[in-house]
């Protein structure tokens, strides 16, 4: 008669899904950073080179937005009169 085993000893499959969850825990790190940096260099970065170079970002080239107005007088009447 065999013995059976017992709760939570190791079996050969369990063994070796423990093993293969640990090496895909590394290579997914791995392969994340990987995709994020040719992510990061193929779509961010020329998007922000194009941005610089085509835009103005102090809008030197608008239009002013000031109007002219008539020069108020500076002497003490009136001053007074403004109320």
């Amino acid at each position: 008669m065999e013995k059976p085993k017992k709760v939570g000893t190791p079996t050969v499959f369990g063994l070796a899904w423990h093993r293969y969850s640990i090496i895909m825990s590394v290579v997914s790190d791995a392969s994340a950073r990987i995709i994020s940096t040719l992510f990061y260099f193929t779509v961010v970065v020329p998007f922000g080179i194009a941005s610089r170079l085509f835009s103005d970002a102090l809008d030197r080239n608008g239009t002013a937005t000031w109007h002219d107005r008539e020069p108020v007088p500076t002497d003490v009447e009136s001053a007074r009169l403004q109320g």
